[in-house]
C-alpha cells in the first residue's frame, strides 16, 4: 500500500508568526496611518492613498516574530515527513530569514513561495501556485487569514482550506 502524499501550506504572517509589521497608508505622498495585516484585507483605499509595505521587505520584524498556534501543526506535520510550504504575500527578499525563523522552530520547508504584489493579485497569485502544488500530492491543507485567499484558493477534492 502506498502512502498518501500530503502537503500543508501556510502564509506566514497572522498564520503562523505574529511580526509589529504595519502597512503604511500615504495619501498624496503624506503617511496618514498604519494598519495590521489583519485591517489590510479588508482596507478600501481612498482617492489618492496607497499602500506602502517597507516594513515588510525587512528581515529584522522576521527575526523577532512571535510563533502561533499553527506552528506546532507545521511542526507536527513536518515530523511526519509531510511537506510543508510557505505561501506569503511577503516578497522575495524575506524568503531567507522566513526559512531560518522556521529552522529556529525545526522546520524546513520544502520551498517558501512569496507572492507579493497589490490587494488583487496576491490571492490569484496564492491560487496558481496553489493550482501547481495540488498536481502533486494526494491532499493539500491551506492554512491562511486572508478571508479572500481562502475564497480564492481552488477548489478541488484534494485540496482543504483553513
Amino acid at each position: 500500500m502506498t502512502k498518501m502524499k500530503k502537503a500543508f501550506v501556510f502564509d506566514f504572517d497572522d498564520t503562523l508568526a505574529k511580526t509589529k509589521c504595519k502597512i503604511n497608508i500615504y495619501w498624496l505622498g503624506l503617511r496618514i496611518r498604519q494598519i495590521t495585516p489583519e485591517e489590510f484585507n479588508s482596507y478600501k483605499l481612498g482617492m489618492f492613498e496607497y499602500f506602502n509595505f517597507d516594513e515588510f521587505r525587512s528581515s529584522d520584524f522576521i527575526h523577532e516574530a512571535q510563533p502561533l498556534l499553527l506552528l506546532r501543526l507545521a511542526k507536527e506535520v513536518y515530523d511526519e515527513s509531510h511537506s510543508v510550504y510557505v505561501l506569503t504575500a511577503r516578497e522575495d527578499d524575506v524568503s531567507d530569514a522566513i526559512a531560518a525563523w522556521l529552522k529556529q522552530h525545526g522546520i524546513k520547508p520544502k520551498t517558501i513561495f512569496c507572492v507579493g504584489g497589490t490587494q488583487k493579485t496576491i490571492s490569484k497569485n496564492k491560487r496558481r501556485i496553489l493550482l501547481s502544488i495540488m498536481e502533486e500530492y494526494d491532499k493539500v491543507y491551506f492554512y491562511d487569514d486572508c478571508p479572500n485567499n481562502i475564497e480564492n484558493a481552488p477548489n478541488g477534492k484534494n485540496l482543504r482550506k483553513y
